[in-house]
């Protein structure tokens, strides 16, 4: 993991009193195929490389508070569990960061809970006073998240509603794959995200690669708190694998959630012709 080259460095930190053991917190941190559950700003969530205790997660959020818009970066981290430390690094600059990194770190109270710190630091060639400023909300925003879905005792568990099922799809892989996207809200955005909307509501949409494709709905039905819809595409000899999961988040009318689900992936399928 590399440090900030030779130039000014500006740092930023915070910290928070979880009432969780350090290794519950630590591995919903940096378990980040979870946080769209854990973070309901994230909409989604790929580790695009990893070796032994590093690995490289590209994120999509759609930004909490008052900037708004679709926010798209790649990190590289270094996770050690024993000392339950996380290391990371953004990769390339975004918005007016030119470099950003920092630490994470999950130290046990004698109560059996844990303190929280990180720290980070940063390049800019804006105003670091502003750029600091937005750090620090977000970071306490961050804080303020992991603490309450992890001193929860349902929030990361039997909250989380999952579907799935997959069928064949005849055509080739580019039609099984143009057929999806047709089905889905044209909108603004960049290339691979791009917000949208449905009947059902606003939505986000992302594609990764030519194989993955997600939509989030930003305004789900009640009583769900999360609808999120993937498909993941696999050309076979017959046609191409289809796979639609639905991943929801209910506090209560956990069945009636459930159905949303399933006629969820059920509608997916249909989307990319794979009844």
């Amino acid at each position: 993991m590399t440090t900030a080259p030779d130039r000014q460095v500006h740092r930023t930190s915070a910290a928070v009193d979880v009432d969780a053991p350090a290794d519950v917190v630590y591995r919903a941190l940096t378990d980040v195929v979870g946080w769209p559950v854990l973070y309901p700003w994230i909409a989604h969530t790929e580790v695009v490389a990893r070796d032994g205790a590093d690995d490289e997660v590209k994120f999509w959020a759609v930004r909490p508070g008052p900037e708004g818009g679709l926010r798209i970066w790649t990190s590289k981290r270094t996770l050690d569990p024993v000392a339950r430390r996380m290391v990371f690094e953004q990769q390339g600059s975004v918005g007016p960061i030119e470099r950003l990194g920092g630490t994470w770190d999950f130290v046990s109270r004698e109560d059996g809970g844990c303190r929280v710190e990180s720290g980070h630091w940063f390049t800019t060639d804006a105003d670091p006073a502003v750029t600091a400023g937005e750090l620090d909300r977000h970071g306490a925003l961050q804080m303020r998240t992991l603490k309450a879905q992890t001193e929860s005792a349902t929030a990361l568990t039997s909250d989380v509603v999952r579907a799935e099922a997959s069928n064949t799809a005849q055509g080739s892989f580019a039609d099984v794959r143009a057929r999806l996207l047709a089905a889905l809200p044209a909108g603004d955005g960049n290339g691979d995200a791009w917000f949208g909307e449905t009947e059902a509501g606003p939505t986000v949409q992302i594609v990764h690669g030519d194989g993955v494709v997600v939509q989030k709905l930003l305004s789900p039905p009640e009583p769900a708190e999360l609808l999120r819809t993937r498909w993941r595409l696999a050309e076979e000899a017959d046609g191409v694998r289809v796979t639609a999961d639905v991943l929801a988040v209910a506090t209560h009318g956990h069945e009636q959630v459930r159905a949303l689900a399933e006629a969820g992936v059920r509608d997916a399928l249909a989307r990319a012709g794979a009844r």
